[in-house]
C-alpha cells in the first residue's frame, strides 16, 4: 500500500499539556500533521483531538501505538472516508470593490456560503464542507483577492451508531 491520508480520532483526558505532548510525538517520530482539531467533548473530563496525517499503513500503525502510550490518551480510531463524517470551516476576508461586491455576493451564494462581515471594501466570509469543497470555493474567489484566511483542518466522528466510546467497560 502506497501513501494515504488517515484521520486519527483521539480519545483523551482533558489536561493541560496534552495537545503540546501529542504534536511532541509527532515532531519526534518525524511525521508531518496536516491538520489537528482538538475540543472539550460532551463529558467535560475528556477532549477530542481530530489528527489527519500523510503516510503509509506501517507509519499509521506505528502512530497509534506511540499515541497509546502517552498517558492521557485513553482511545485512538482511524476513521476513513467512508465510515466518517467530517467537515471543516473557512473563515476568508477578500475585496469586495464596487462592481466586483455583486460578483463575490454571488459566489457566496452559489456555495451556500455566509456572510459575517462587510466592510466598506471588503467581505468577510464563513464555509463549512468537505475539504474538496472548500479548495473549489477558494479557487472560485481568488480572482477577487483573498486579504487573509483561516482554516480549522478537519474534524470527523465515525457515521452510524457507533461512537468512539463504544468497546468502553
Amino acid at each position: 500500500m502506497g501513501e494515504g491520508r488517515a484521520i486519527f480520532s483521539v480519545l483523551a483526558v482533558n489536561s493541560p499539556g496534552v495537545l503540546l505532548r501529542v504534536s511532541g510525538l509527532f515532531y519526534r517520530r518525524g511525521f508531518n500533521i496536516d491538520s489537528i482539531v482538538a475540543c472539550k467533548t460532551e463529558n467535560p473530563h475528556f477532549s477530542r483531538l481530530t489528527i489527519v496525517a500523510s503516510g503509509d499503513e506501517a507509519t499509521f500503525t506505528q502512530l497509534i501505538r506511540q499515541l497509546l502510550k502517552l498517558e492521557d490518551i485513553k482511545k485512538v480510531k482511524v476513521l476513513t472516508v467512508d465510515e466518517s463524517s467530517s467537515s471543516e470551516m473557512l473563515l476568508v476576508k477578500v475585496c469586495a470593490e464596487g462592481s466586483m461586491r455583486n460578483a463575490v455576493l454571488k459566489t457566496i451564494q452559489a456555495y451556500g456560503a455566509r456572510v459575517l462581515d462587510i466592510g466598506d471594501s471588503t467581505i468577510t466570509i464563513e464555509l463549512t464542507g468537505q475539504t474538496e469543497e472548500i479548495d473549489e470555493f477558494l479557487e472560485n474567489i481568488e480572482g477577487f483577492g483573498i486579504l487573509e484566511m483561516a482554516r480549522t483542518g478537519i474534524t470527523a466522528i465515525q457515521r452510524g451508531d457507533m461512537t468512539i466510546h463504544d468497546d468502553d467497560k
